[in-house]
C-alpha cells in the first residue's frame, strides 16, 4: 500500500512538472516571437535608412535599393524577398510613394518620373512596374519617355504582371498573372493578357 502511494506521488509530481513546462513553452514562444519582430523592425530601419518610412514597416530579407530620388513608404507596409529579392530603384529627381499596409514580395519597381502605390495593395513576386522606357527604340543611348504610374487602393497585381508607363489602375482592380498593362484599368475590374484587356467586373 505504501509503495502504491509513493508511486502515485511520483506520477503526480511528474504530471505537475509537465504542466509547468507546458505553461512556460507558450510564454517562451511569445517572447521569441516578440524578440524576432523587434529585430526585424531594427533591421528594416537600417535597410530603409535613406527612405521616408512610416511606423511598423517590416522587411523580410534585405531588399535591393537604389535610392537617388525620393522613396516614401507608409505605415504597416511589408517588403518581403522570399522568392525573389524585391528591387526598388528611384532615379534622380524621381519618386516612389507606397501607401499604408501594402505588401510587396519579390517585385521590381523602377521610377524615372513618379510611381504612386495606394493602401492595402498586394504585389506578387516577379511583378515589374516601370514608369519609363529607359531607352528610345531609335536611339539606345537616349533615356526614352517617362510618364507617371498611379495604382489605387486594394489593388492585387499577380505574379509576372508588368505595369508600364503612364498607366492608372483604379481601386480594387485585379491584374492577372503575366498581364502586360499598357492602358488605364478601371476600378473593380479584372484584366489579363498581352496587352491586358478587360476580363470581368468585380462587385464593389
Amino acid at each position: 500500500m505504501l509503495t502504491q502511494i509513493q508511486q502515485y506521488k511520483a506520477h503526480y509530481k511528474k504530471w505537475e512538472a509537465q504542466q509547468e513546462i507546458g505553461m512556460q513553452i507558450p510564454s517562451l514562444k511569445f517572447l521569441i516571437f516578440i524578440f524576432g519582430k523587434f529585430i526585424s523592425l531594427i533591421m528594416s530601419k537600417i535597410y530603409l535608412r535613406n527612405a521616408t518610412v512610416g511606423k511598423l514597416v517590416i522587411c523580410r530579407k534585405k531588399p535591393s535599393l537604389n535610392i537617388q530620388g525620393k522613396l516614401i513608404i507608409g505605415s504597416g507596409t511589408k517588403i518581403w524577398s522570399h522568392i525573389n529579392r524585391t528591387r526598388l530603384a528611384v532615379f534622380k529627381g524621381a519618386e516612389i510613394s507606397i501607401g499604408n499596409d501594402t505588401f510587396i514580395n519579390g517585385a521590381r519597381i523602377a521610377s524615372k518620373s513618379k510611381i504612386t502605390i495606394g493602401n492595402h495593395v498586394h504585389i506578387a513576386p516577379e511583378v515589374v512596374i516601370m514608369d519609363s522606357d529607359f531607352h528610345d527604340i531609335s536611339d539606345l543611348d537616349s533615356d526614352g519617355l517617362s510618364s507617371e504610374i498611379t495604382i489605387g487602393n486594394k489593388v492585387w497585381i499577380a505574379t509576372r504582371a508588368m505595369i508600364l508607363k503612364g498607366v492608372t489602375i483604379g481601386d480594387g482592380a485585379v491584374i492577372a498573372a503575366g498581364a502586360i498593362v499598357t492602358k488605364n484599368v478601371e476600378a473593380y475590374t479584372v484584366v489579363g493578357g498581352v496587352p491586358a484587356r478587360l476580363i470581368k467586373h468585380i462587385k464593389n
